[in-house]
């Protein structure tokens, strides 16, 4: 979506987040949790939508000119991934959707990456 391609957006309704700190937090909290079942856990701590992604980060950085988000046929809707398995178990999640992708903005930055596809940007 930063980077202006919109053709993905019929392929997208309900997006599954998790910030890379909570996927690791709850890989350790699973292996030393003795009551948590053996098998397997989704972790998304934020389900959202592309509309609801694409007001934050036009309101946040306005500079990307982020192509607008049509609203999605029903008929396209996928339904999201539920945590509730991994939640019963205790695990809590620390980071929303804010700091999952201000800190993915923030990576590409300082990565160069932004700047090899917009160049310079003022911030």
């Amino acid at each position: 979506m930063i980077v202006g391609n919109a053709t993905i957006f019929p392929h997208l309704h309900k997006l599954s987040l998790v910030h890379v700190d909570d996927l690791v937090s709850a890989h350790i909290f699973l292996y030393e949790n003795s009551n948590a079942r053996a098998g397997r856990y989704i972790c998304s701590s934020t389900p959202t939508s592309i509309e609801e992604m694409h007001r934050f980060l036009s309101a946040k950085y306005p500079e990307f000119h982020i192509p607008i988000a049509q609203p999605l046929k029903e008929a396209y809707k996928m339904s999201g991934y539920s945590s509730k398995k991994l939640l019963n178990t205790g695990f809590e999640f620390k980071h929303g959707l804010d700091d999952i992708l201000d800190e993915a903005i923030q990576s590409c930055r300082e990565k160069g990456f932004l700047e090899n596809l917009f160049g310079k940007i003022d911030t």
